[in-house]
């Protein structure tokens, strides 16, 4: 596991899970974020194939493409989104109990407020939660 308690996210990418999250208002979003060796690249968006203002499913079929790329490109998954559309910017229970990638870093996009959206970050493991810090670069 990492221990990182912070880390650089581009503000492009943060901009791009906003983004997301309107468009699938009233609903959550979903999506991965990945890159390499640790530096957040490029943010993917994935369909929840069941649609729903407090949870949301990945398509399996979208997940097995992304991976497939990434086995080809060399990246790697270091990140997953989702939307929180009316609620807080923490992980609920059932985001802790759905959290099967200890290392990748689980971003929460809050639109509670809709003029001032919030993106926060977490790891976590075994169901034990730790936010992580993240620094904007403008690029």
């Amino acid at each position: 596991m990492s221990t990182t308690n912070h880390i650089a996210l581009p503000l492009e990418l943060r901009n791009a899970m906003i983004d997301h999250a309107r468009r699938e208002l009233p609903n959550e979003c979903c999506g991965v974020v990945i890159g390499q060796q640790g530096v957040f690249e490029r943010v993917i968006p994935v369909t929840s194939i069941h649609p729903a203002p407090d949870a949301y499913f990945m398509s399996p079929g979208e997940q097995v493409e992304i991976f497939t790329e990434l086995g080809t490109s060399g990246g790697s998954l270091l990140g997953i989104y989702h939307s929180h559309p009316k609620g807080p910017v923490s992980p609920s229970g059932m985001d802790i109990s759905l959290a099967f990638h200890p290392d990748a870093v689980y971003f929460i996009v809050s639109l509670k407020n809709k003029k001032q959206p919030e993106v926060r970050a977490f790891r976590i493991e075994k169901q034990v939660v730790t936010e992580i810090s993240i620094r904007e670069n403008p690029a």
